[in-house]
């Protein structure tokens, strides 16, 4: 038998002490090559201070060095809370001294000791609130419950009841890209009805094309240029945080607001009723909500907005009709009764070529802009759509980018890459990446595009209201200077001419469909990746699986189940070699008997 002992020593092995500083060498290595790596990409390094070891206890002055740290540390406690207490008193209007006396007063009852010593930074404890600053928070309360909230009702269930139950049909557009909003069923639908043709977000584009756009629809239609409040307006930095203080700013402000007013006055006193009913529709994200919420003067019905739909576990657009009703601003005026639908939802249609149903999918998310569109998994065929449409000088001095083909989405994307470093591995251009800063700047504004109607339309002399809109709204070469945006001219969009869903009933739960248009390009319009692979998931349902199949397919499943034969008995096992030591032989020799089984 061989010899078995204890190991007595804990002493490692030269493989494990080798191993141990290969290990450690390795490790200084990949630190040193992330740092040259942080350094070359420009990030701010934190190097790791020393813990301070303290003082020695031999050392002679120890308790007056310790003396005099907890001295500084008190006066900037007390200079921390000095600064606080300015605030404070700012904010509440009252002296500083006023403060300190109530604060040193009011609830702290110096003679108990609470077992934390008096050692005069009794001042440093979180004081009771003042009397002052109480009385400021109480009248800021009985503000807000002053002020009248107007109610707001469910409306219709189905967009035909709307246009059935509305005597003027408001349709919000926008001005970017009026015709591509605009439903041909739709003006078919309201003949009957007033229309009036809202320009809303009129101040992000030229005068020139405003006025063009203006001369071109009033041929046929009642138009009217407009601008909502700026409370209502989409944030310059919508990918961004909100910041902790927000600034007040009005919502009374609105471009256009007395001419749509004095219209409806106009339209009621025709009807000689005492209330007019008017439908506010729309695409997604054409402004409808916020241009109720102009007109009432107060936040009364939710709007887009990037901060909530991030966070939102249910829909954060208008996914149900609301009414809301108020008074024309004057004297012994109608009411009216405002209805908010949803945006425009579309018959799905059936197209002959994959070309078109994927330019289609890209018009409706661009048009739409909802949701964070630049990430997208495949982002080229939107910017494909972009590109097709838009101006190759502009793109070129908007982006510096050198020349390149009309509509070349190659040599458009493969610029852009090169001027924002976006070079992979072996100098291969990501395509990707600069497609998603196009989107980007799409979603945010920067990306300023305008259209002009087809043809030479002469420009038709403005109106009384227009000159409220036009005289802040900036031309062609003041928004070229301006170097916050890039404005692009882009070929105008066509009038859509699917039809629309009349007698579909509107769900709260399908948040993620809403706002028109095929399915498949608005579950393309969410945020992430996991809410675009539901979108293709229902995209496949809807193009022929049905419910019925899919109880086949699990009926054949389990008759599978249940004729399955039974198991087979495992397969044989390799043969081990066991080895033992038999007792030496008669020649001395120590032999191994090897038992196979």
């Amino acid at each position: 038998m061989p010899r078995i002992r204890k190991k007595t020593s804990k002493r490692g092995t030269t493989h494990q002490r080798e191993k141990i500083k290969h290990k450690a060498a390795g490790q200084r290595k990949k630190v040193k090559k992330q740092a040259r790596k942080d350094k070359a990409a420009g990030k701010i390094i934190q190097k790791k201070s020393k813990k301070d070891p303290g003082i020695p206890n031999n050392f002679p002055y120890k308790d007056q060095i310790l003396a005099e740290v907890a001295e500084q540390r008190r006066e900037a406690a007390a200079e921390k809370q000095r600064r606080k207490d300015e605030k404070r008193a700012a904010a509440a209007g009252i002296d500083v001294d006023d403060l300190e006396t109530t604060q040193t007063t009011e609830g702290i009852d110096i003679g108990e000791n609470d077992g934390q010593g008096f050692d005069g930074i009794m001042s440093l404890r979180p004081a009771l609130m003042s009397s002052a600053l109480k009385n400021k928070k109480d009248s800021k309360n009985v503000t807000k419950e002053q002020t009248p909230a107007i109610p707001v009702s469910p409306g219709p269930p189905t967009f035909r009841d709307v246009m059935q139950k509305a005597d003027v049909i408001l349709y919000v557009v926008d001005a970017r890209d009026p015709a591509a909003g605009i439903s041909d069923a739709l003006l078919k639908e309201a003949k009957d009805k007033s229309l009036v043709v809202l320009l809303n977000k009129a101040d992000t584009i030229p005068r020139e094309s405003l006025v063009k756009w203006l001369a071109h629809f009033r041929s046929s239609y009642t138009v009217l240029p407009f601008r909502v409040s700026s409370a209502f307006l989409p944030s310059a930095t919508p990918f961004e945080p909100p910041s902790k203080k927000p600034k007040t700013v009005p919502m009374n402000d609105a471009l256009g607001l007395k001419a749509l007013w004095s219209h409806l006055d106009e339209l009621a006193k025709k009807k000689k009723s005492d209330e007019l009913v008017v439908a506010v529709t729309g695409v997604t994200n054409a402004g409808k909500s916020a241009v109720i919420n102009s007109l009432l003067g107060v936040d009364a019905l939710s709007i887009y907005n990037t901060h909530t739909a991030a966070s939102a576990k249910g829909p954060f657009t208008t996914a149900l009709a609301q009414e809301v009703v108020v008074a024309i601003p004057g004297a012994n005026t109608p009411k009216v009764r405002f209805v908010d639908t949803p945006g425009l939802q579309y018959v799905r249609a059936e197209y002959s070529a994959e070309k078109e149903k994927e330019e289609t999918r890209a018009r409706d998310i661009l048009l739409r802009c909802r949701g964070r569109i630049d990430r997208l998994k495949d982002p080229l065929f939107a910017v494909s759509h972009i590109v097709s449409r838009a101006d190759t000088q502009d793109l070129m001095l908007a982006y510096d980018l050198p020349a390149f083909v009309q509509g070349d989405l190659t040599g458009f994307l493969g610029g852009l890459a090169r001027v924002s470093g976006l070079i992979k591995k072996r100098g291969v251009l990501d395509h990707a990446g600069a497609g998603r800063i196009v989107l980007r700047d799409w979603s945010t504004g920067k990306f300023a595009r305008y259209t002009v109607p087809p043809g030479t339309s002469t420009c038709a002399p403005s109106e009384d209201g227009d000159e409220e809109v036009l005289a802040t709204v900036r031309s062609r070469k003041e928004l070229r200077k301006a170097g916050d945006v890039k404005l692009i001219k882009l070929q105008a969009g066509e009038v859509d001419e699917r039809d629309v869903e009349w007698d579909v009933a509107w769900e709260e739960d399908c948040g993620s469909s809403i706002g028109g248009g095929d399915g498949d390009e608005d579950h393309e319009e969410e945020d992430g990746d996991e809410e675009e692979e539901d979108s293709d998931a229902q995209s496949k349902i809807g193009d022929g699986d049905t419910d019925k199949g899919s109880e086949v397919n699990a009926e054949e499943e389990e008759d599978e189940e249940d004729e399955a034969p039974e198991l087979l008995p495992p397969p044989p096992t390799k043969r081990k070699r066991r080895v033992s030591f038999a007792l030496p032989m008669g020649d001395g020799k120590r032999r191994r008997k090897r038992d196979w089984t």
